[in-house]
């Protein structure tokens, strides 16, 4: 774990740019591609890539954008500096803090964890509302941890907002009818966490909640991307089949509260058929040998 200091030289040039400093949210919607482009054209590194990035999650940055935040909100792999930007212009009475992958420029600092296997760098029960969104994924050796730690440091009643992609949408069976593979992250990357490594039923995540001290209050799904074609037929045979089309949206959106403290790591079977997280062993161990030892 280490900490990232704030660009401040950068906070500054966003914070002086007249597009960006009057922005309301409903401005923001309105000119929303015209803004990303001012924002993102502040930063000297990777400056178009973010602002793609800004385009392709526009409704669910929206969506997010839309939702009032109260009091300390602890803000879980949000590795985005436009998303951390507008939440903190739009609810200044919040104080928000970011933990993220390690950026190479960030407005705000923020704490570099691996949330798989380090304790967060706060005390317990200090935060009111966690925002949890499109992480859950990503994760593939020890997600109970995170979740251990995110209970642990939310106070009793806090919040926590939980998304990620849905693998049983309606964009799923199309993409099965056309032979797409339904997990559109589901290739080799050279960052092993830069994919969908799991993909998460609404079921699971309910389970996952449940089992380290939440009680879930809603447990829904939505079309934050845009990316489902709609077929008529298709609509009818999941009409006449299925008694759960409202969760068969694109995006698992999960809100639920901390009613009990987790003690530690929780491993229910559904998900954990071995009783625990993966292990370092096998081949993984190996390949990590071999390319330490090509290292010198």
């Amino acid at each position: 774990m280490k900490t990232i200091d704030a660009d401040a030289e950068l906070l500054q040039k966003i914070d002086a740019d007249s597009a960006i400093a009057g922005v309301t949210f409903e401005g923001l919607v309105r000119d929303y591609d015209e803004i990303s482009q001012r924002f993102h054209a502040h930063f000297s590194i990777d400056a178009p890539a973010q602002h793609a990035n800004a385009l392709f999650h526009k409704v669910r940055y929206c969506d997010l954008l839309s939702r009032a935040w109260n009091g300390r909100v602890l803000d879980v792999g949000d590795d985005k500096p436009f998303l951390s930007y507008f939440l903190r212009k739009f609810n200044p009475e919040s104080a928000f803090f970011t933990i993220s992958n390690e950026l190479p420029q960030t407005p705000f600092p923020l704490w570099q964890v691996d949330i798989e296997q380090e304790a967060f760098p706060f005390e317990s029960d200090y935060f009111d509302e966690v925002i949890f969104t499109e992480v859950l994924e990503h994760l593939w050796r020890d997600p109970s941890f995170c979740l251990a730690e995110i209970n642990r440091v939310t106070k009793h009643s806090g919040k926590i907002l939980l998304t990620t992609p849905n693998p049983c949408d309606i964009h799923a069976i199309i993409c099965v009818l056309w032979q797409a593979n339904p997990n559109q992250r589901g290739q080799f990357f050279s960052s092993l966490e830069s994919g969908h490594l799991h993909l998460w039923t609404v079921a699971d995540v309910r389970l996952l909640l449940e089992s380290h001290g939440y009680a879930v209050s809603e447990a829904a799904t939505q079309n934050l991307y845009g990316h489902t074609k709609h077929d008529t037929k298709i609509e009818a045979f999941i009409g006449e089949i299925s008694p759960h089309r409202a969760l068969m949206n694109e995006t698992v959106v999960v809100t639920a509260r901390k009613q009990a403290h987790a003690p530690a790591p929780a491993y229910p079977a559904q998900i954990y058929p071995d009783g625990g997280p993966v292990l370092f062993s096998g081949a993984v161990v190996r390949f990590a040998q071999k390319k330490t030892a090509e290292r010198g």
